[in-house]
This record gives C-alpha cells, sequence and structure tokens, in this order.
C-alpha cells in the first residue's frame, strides 16, 4: 500500500572525482568516494526502518549503477533538470505524481539528519503547513517539505549563504509563510567532517556504523 508521504534523498553515485570534491582536497578522490557511499549507506539503514514514510533516492548521473547498487529499482530515478532547482523541483513532482499527498526533500551530506525533524516536518504538512524549511548552518537548508511542488526553486543563487532567505523571500512573495523544523550542518568540507567525527565519538548520534568505519581510517585533520 502506498504510504501518503514521501521522504526524497538527493544522491549521486559514489565515483571518485564525482562526489565530495572539497573534501577530496584534503582526503583524496578515493577516500571522499567511500565517505559518501558510507554516508548512502548510513542514510539508507536509518531512513528505511521509519514506518511513516516511503523513501526514494533522486539520483545523478543518469547512466551509473545507482539503483543497483544502492537505492534499488524500484525507489530510484534520475534527476531531471540542469539548476539544483530545476532537479528539487522534478524530483518533488515525481513523487506528487506517484500518488504521495506529502513530500520532503534532503539531501546526501546529512547522515547524521535527525529523524525527529523528518516526522516533525511531516507532522506540520499534515497539519496543513504548505512549506516547510530545515535550515543549515552554512545558510542554505537542508530540508524542504510541501504538498504541492513550491515555488521556490527559481531565481535562488544556490551554494551561497543567503539560499535560505531568498527562499523564504520567495514563499511570502507567492503567499506561503513558511515554518521551521531544528537546524542541521551539512557535510562538505574538513571543519564539518571533523564536527561529525566528534559527534560520532562523543554519540552525540547513532547509528552511523559505515560513516565511522571509515573515519576510523583515516587521520585527524588539522
Amino acid at each position: 500500500m502506498l504510504r501518503n508521504e514521501a521522504l526524497v534523498v538527493l544522491a549521486r553515485y559514489p565515483r571518485p572525482g564525482w562526489v565530495k570534491r572539497r573534501l577530496a582536497a584534503t582526503i583524496g578522490h578515493a577516500a571522499a568516494a567511500d565517505l559518501y557511499r558510507a554516508f548512502l549507506s548510513d542514510l539508507q539503514r536509518r531512513l528505511a526502518r521509519h514506518p511513516r514514510w516511503t523513501t526514494y533516492w533522486a539520483f545523478e548521473p543518469a547512466g551509473s549503477p545507482f539503483a543497483d547498487e544502492i537505492g534499488g529499482r524500484d525507489r530510484s530515478f534520475p534527476q531531471q533538470g540542469r539548476s539544483l532547482g530545476e532537479r528539487m523541483g522534478a524530483a518533488m513532482a515525481r513523487s506528487f505524481e506517484s500518488g504521495h499527498s506529502s513530500v520532503v526533500l534532503i539531501g546526501s551530506d546529512i547522515p547524521h539528519v535527525p529523524l525527529v525533524a523528518l516526522e516533525d516536518a511531516f507532522r506540520r504538512l499534515a497539519a496543513g503547513s504548505r512549506l516547510v524549511l530545515g535550515p543549515a548552518d552554512d545558510g542554505g537548508y537542508y530540508l524542504i517539505g510541501a504538498r504541492a511542488v513550491p515555488p521556490v526553486f527559481a531565481g535562488i543563487r544556490w551554494g551561497g549563504a543567503d539560499v535560505l532567505r531568498a527562499t523564504v523571500a520567495a514563499a511570502r512573495e507567492a503567499g506561503i509563510e513558511p515554518e521551521m523544523v531544528s537546524g542541521c550542518y551539512d557535510v562538505d568540507d574538513r571543519a564539518a567532517l571533523e564536527r561529525l567525527r566528534v559527534d560520532i565519538a562523543q554519540r552525540r548520534v547513532e547509528g552511523l556504523t559505515s560513516t565511522r568505519a571509515v573515519l576510523e581510517r583515516l587521520p585527524p585533520m588539522r
């Protein structure tokens, strides 16, 4: 039976040179790809156990073996669109067209994503919210949820420090007042990776067995 709620993860196939390029400058392309594959493994395990939503993987590149190796053919589909905004909008649209009444979209740089934040987002949507955002520490957002594709993906300068602010402004211009769930941080540079390493060591996050194994093989970064 189709669950009403869909969780979509934007991801890339973990091939060296394709993923985590900022981290690769510090730890090397092979280690960066191993780490990213561990992120995907931990996310898949943590998300699949939750009974509330159906998890999908929107992946790139389209010709990669992501579905066969990682996401599963029945729960994976290639991303469509040129810009990040186009790809996010298309991924949400596909989920709505499949019959889901609410969709939450997250990235794959957050293996430590708090499940309570995902639950909160879906609860807010079920209660009538039109747009839910999860602020990221870098000025963007790690989570966006809606009950229809929101008009907030065009005209955004992706990757900048004002992505969240610009998204909120676009929503309000369309007559939508966003609701916020708790914040999180993306792991896309050496400082964030060290933060994750400490959070795992101090048991502030649980369930990241694959990520922990890769981190144990990497020397601490100074």
